[in-house]
């Protein structure tokens, strides 16, 4: 591991293996182990970069301010991490879950240079929390609406923070409709029958020991961050392909979502993987492998 010091926190990350570079970049609730199978089935290939960000435990910052999470600071890091790596040789960006909304904002700011952007299980940007705050489930809003209050949706994880991520990986049903995706319900429900994902939920649960407040203040800034990213939104001129599981209960393709993402860019492909759900990465590594090699 190794530690890139900026002004508010040291930033972990590893780079391994050499050839064309690949920087990828984890979601909630993830950290830079998310990608150790998928990495090193590329290492032998390509130089791949993984990275804590910003907030999670091993680049937390020790006062943390809900402002120092926006969308910029996000992109901040990184940017600062590519410069500082030389991570400049046809450089893939592949960012999951949250990882590519700022993969995203890394594109559209275009401080550094990206050949190919591959987003999966997430999008461009988040609406503002107001559609969140009028989706009504059994056990409540959206949980986005909740993590709006993060001092509030930290302490209530972290009296269950196991459950939380039991919850949080569990596999998806193939045969699921409608779901309740209040914080109650999709974080903190899981019996103990349920089927988790190919993860150790027990070392998650170690690793963010001390909460996850810095991490919920990523959501809770997802209104101001539309006002940050009028700056840079654009369409983008780089192929970029976006992948989703069909099962995926937290980022749910629709007609409207698949025409905003095609109007995004000039290069836009728009993919679907059937049996997969919000965890792709973990499940059919061999889908986002094939994305990278169609460059």
């Amino acid at each position: 591991m190794k530690q890139l010091e900026l002004n508010d926190l040291s930033l972990t990350y590893n780079t391994e293996g050499e050839g064309s570079d690949i920087l990828l970049l984890h979601g909630f609730p993830s950290n830079i182990f998310f990608w150790n199978s998928l990495k090193a089935k590329l290492i032998s290939n390509y130089r791949v970069t993984t990275v804590e960000q910003r907030g999670y435990p091993l680049s937390s910052l020790k006062y943390p301010k809900k402002e120092m999470f926006t969308i910029d600071n996000l992109c901040g890091d990184i940017e600062k991490l590519i410069d500082a790596e030389g991570l400049n040789q046809n450089l893939i960006v592949v960012g999951h879950d949250w990882g590519s909304i700022v993969a995203w904002a890394i594109a559209s700011r275009a401080e550094v240079n990206i050949t190919k952007l591959i987003s999966i299980c997430g999008g461009t940007e988040f609406p503002l929390s107001r559609v969140y705050d009028n989706l009504n489930f059994k056990n409540g809003v959206h949980y986005i609406s909740t993590f709006q209050n993060a001092e509030m949706s930290s302490s209530l994880i972290e009296n269950n923070l196991n459950m939380f991520f039991r919850s949080a990986y569990r596999v998806t049903p193939p045969n699921f409709k409608e779901v309740d995706l209040s914080l109650k319900t999709l974080f903190m429900n899981t019996k103990e029958s349920s089927i988790t994902h190919n993860i150790n939920t027990d070392s998650l649960t170690e690793h963010f020991r001390d909460g996850l407040l810095q991490q919920i203040y990523w959501y809770a800034n997802i209104d101001i961050n539309q006002q940050i990213s009028n700056k840079w939104r654009r369409r983008l001129n780089i192929p970029v392909d976006f992948l989703f599981g069909k099962n995926d209960v937290a980022v749910q393709l629709n007609p409207k979502m698949k025409d905003r993402l095609y109007q995004s860019g000039k290069l836009i492909n728009i993919m679907e993987v059937s049996n997969a759900d919000h965890w792709l990465p973990l499940t059919h590594e061999e889908s986002v492998i094939e994305r990278i090699k169609d460059l």
